[in-house]
């Protein structure tokens, strides 16, 4: 979870200097705005997934956008509490909808505000991969169980606000080139577990397994972005 903490922290310092690059920037606005009216398709690759997008200029400044991201992993590991293998995997999705608006303060600097409406969603999935063995007492690893684990956001539709970075190429200035940096708030972790044989205590309510995970995950509420796209004008 430090990468998290370490993303985030180059997300805020992403949008600090592009804050402080504004002020620059804001010198040139006169008549140095291109003419970016119009409706435009384009792509994009984020840590929040790979996706496309279609963005409405209703003037040089103002614009409304949205788009779809999706990225999926899975990863295999082992792990081994009291005297016991398990072997485990866990299912990592992350994407959704985008509806946003933008603003250019600058020829090549803006900002969003909007939400996304998110598919993030997290599953932990593992058996007992050999037998416990206590003496002259074995209990088979089918006896001791498997467990599933589902963490989903609080919130599924989050808020989310960004800076960016915006470049136009072409003589017309007709496709676009942007550096975007963001957060948005998913709310607190939302975990449950199951699990059987020896393993169901845990998944029972009353012993409060999820409810530890959600306060131990509790401090990750956000989710940083960091994204590069590129599109074109259609008309």
């Amino acid at each position: 979870m430090n990468c998290i903490k370490h993303l985030c922290f180059i997300v805020l310092f992403s949008g600090i200097s592009f804050l402080t690059l504004a002020q620059t920037e804001t010198n040139s606005l006169g008549n140095s705005m291109p003419d970016a009216k119009g409706l435009f398709l384009g792509a994009q690759i984020s840590t929040n997934g790979f996706g496309g997008n279609l963005r409405y200029a209703f003037s040089e400044k103002f614009s409304f956008r949205t788009g779809y991201e999706t990225l999926s992993l899975s990863y295999d590991f082992d792990f081994d509490e009291n005297d016991i293998s398990y072997n485990a995997e866990i299912d990592f999705k992350t994407g959704g909808v985008l509806a946003l608006f933008d603003y250019a303060y600058a020829k090549n600097l803006y900002i969003s505000a909007g939400a996304v409406f998110s598919s993030f969603n997290a599953e932990v999935t593992g058996y007992a991969a050999n037998d416990f063995e206590y003496g002259d007492i074995v209990i088979p690893a089918e006896d001791i169980g498997d467990f599933f684990i589902d963490a989903k956001p609080g919130l599924k539709v989050a808020p989310y606000g960004s800076v960016g970075y915006r470049a136009f190429w072409g003589k017309r200035e007709a496709i676009v080139f942007n550096f975007e940096t963001g957060l948005y708030y998913m709310g607190p972790p939302d975990i449950e577990i199951e699990a059987t044989g020896l393993l169901a205590p845990t998944a029972d309510p009353a012993f409060g397994q999820a409810e530890y995970l959600e306060y131990q995950f509790d401090a990750y509420k956000i989710y940083p972005v960091i994204k590069l796209g590129l599109a074109v004008k259609l008309f």
